[in-house]
């Protein structure tokens, strides 16, 4: 229980990883806020109680600010100061020569992998220096690595990523607030489905949505 009378925010908590997160986080004993998008409340973890006084709901589209603040707000209101921020919100993006591929669900992908990070980050920054402590985790990907060609919003969102975060690391850096990105590698999850169904993603893989 060695997170008890912690609170922690997981963004993106319907998808593999962030319900695997919420998982370990409420069996260490610390109250758990969750948001979902409306459509994927149906894969939160199965391992979690539907209701209890350490665990709460959202649905939250991190392409709003001000829902994204009223979560936040509702978050601290239930269960007080956020001590763990883990953003685990992303998508793949479209998949195919970049002239070709959607410039609305290009947008969208730098709107969820990228400005929604920095919208939940912005909102719970405050009650983190208020209370002189903090751990906030993000994830990267290969997309931050290295070119991924055919996967132009992916890679360009979590390249940035990665730099916001080394960047706010070290602007925190003596706030007692740590803040790191992960690359968890392969990871058996509906963001891995739709890699493998891309095949080459070549020119022939081209995103029409």
């Amino acid at each position: 229980m060695k997170f008890a009378d912690k609170t922690c925010l997981i963004i993106g908590a319907s998808g593999s990883i962030g319900s695997a997160i919420a998982e370990s986080f409420y069996r260490e004993g610390a109250r758990v806020a969750l948001t979902f998008h409306s459509k994927r409340k149906s894969t939160l973890s199965k391992e979690l109680p539907s209701k209890g006084p350490r665990l709460a709901l959202f649905r939250l589209d991190v392409r709003k600010c001000r829902d994204v603040q009223a979560v936040v707000g509702r978050v601290t209101k239930k269960f007080g100061p956020i001590h763990v921020l883990v953003n685990c919100s992303g998508v793949l993006g479209p998949i195919g020569a970049t002239h070709n591929v959607s410039v609305k669900h290009w947008l969208e992908t730098i709107e969820i992998n990228l400005v929604g990070s920095f919208y939940v980050i912005h909102a719970v920054l405050p009650s983190m220096l208020a209370a002189g402590e903090g751990k906030i985790i993000q994830f990267s990907g290969g997309g931050a690595a290295y070119g991924r060609p055919f996967f132009t919003a992916y890679s360009a969102s979590k390249a940035a990523l990665v730099r916001f975060t080394e960047s706010l690391a070290a602007e925190l850096r003596d706030k007692n607030i740590q803040i790191n990105a992960i690359a968890p590698g392969p990871v058996k999850s509906r963001m891995w489905d739709e890699l493998r169904a891309s095949g080459s993603a070549g020119d022939s893989k081209q995103s029409k949505s």
